[in-house]
């Protein structure tokens, strides 16, 4: 199985974080299973493979549109995969899609949306020719190509915003909001209202998710010493078992233990 990411160019680095392409080399005969806690997130997606299914715990198992925008997720989700695994990806910083495209970004929290519907016909052209046989560089071309006519055609530029999100992101959620906002003279409604626009969750919210999505990283591949939960709990910034036993599984929808012994993320399918 074969994932790997790739920086977008300097002129889009403000705006998407990264892209990927995720393929395999063998159809799976036997379905597979791939989970994901919430990342902080949002993304287009082109799949040129076979049709999978997504599980959430708000919606149950839905088929997933074959492009599509995603916001922010609020929970754990599964991706149920069968047969031949092939899709790109743009990933982008917190307030990123809005900087672009203009959108509301509450509107795609926990969403999944085909991409015509939100784009319209501009970005009929780019699915097409991702479908096509192509190369790896060849797909990541078409897909910043694409973004950097959006970003010519919206002027985006970068505020005070994204740079609260991006310094949540890089303080891994652990990080006083308030204090934030007063060091930066913002009104707090104000910019409240505003980080709901261009993120799709509220600041606090955020930070927990980036947390969460922190923790989860470090665990899946078993960086920290999990006997030791005392350290784990510290380390991520919970003030007492209850509250980091709560918050896990309100995002996760199991307790930490059962997540680090059965958890099914794809760096448990990259391992060599």
């Amino acid at each position: 199985m074969f994932y790997r990411k790739y920086q977008p160019a300097p002129h889009l680095r403000p705006f998407v974080e990264c892209y990927y392409i995720w393929e395999n080399a063998q159809s799976l005969t036997q379905p597979m299973t791939v989970e994901s806690p919430p990342s902080g997130y949002g993304s287009l997606v082109f799949n040129y493979g076979d049709s999978y299914g997504l599980h959430t715990q708000k919606r149950g198992t839905t088929l997933v549109p074959t492009s599509f925008l995603c916001g922010q997720s609020t929970s754990s989700y599964q991706l149920e995969l069968l047969g031949q695994i092939g899709m790109v990806g743009a990933v982008f910083r917190p307030a990123g899609l809005n900087s672009l495209f203009g959108l509301p970004m509450y509107e795609f929290t926990d969403e999944r949306v085909e991409l015509a519907a939100v784009l319209g016909d501009r970005i009929k052209t780019v699915q097409e020719r991702i479908a096509e046989p192509n190369t790896t560089s060849g797909r990541i071309q078409l897909l910043e190509a694409f973004l950097t006519t959006q970003l010519a055609r919206s002027g985006a530029e970068t505020d005070r915003t994204d740079y609260i999100a991006n310094r949540i992101v890089e303080q891994r959620g652990m990080i006083n909001i308030n204090e934030l906002m007063d060091e930066l003279y913002v009104c707090r409604r104000q910019f409240e209202r505003k980080f709901l626009l261009k993120v799709g969750v509220s600041p606090k919210y955020y930070a927990r998710i980036r947390r969460i999505s922190y923790l989860c990283a470090q665990l899946a591949n078993q960086r920290w010493n999990v006997n030791d939960w005392h350290d784990v709990i510290y380390r991520a910034g919970y003030y007492d078992q209850s509250h980091f036993i709560r918050e896990f599984s309100g995002f996760m929808g199991r307790n930490p233990s059962l997540y680090v012994r059965n958890n099914v993320e794809l760096a448990n399918f990259l391992k060599s």
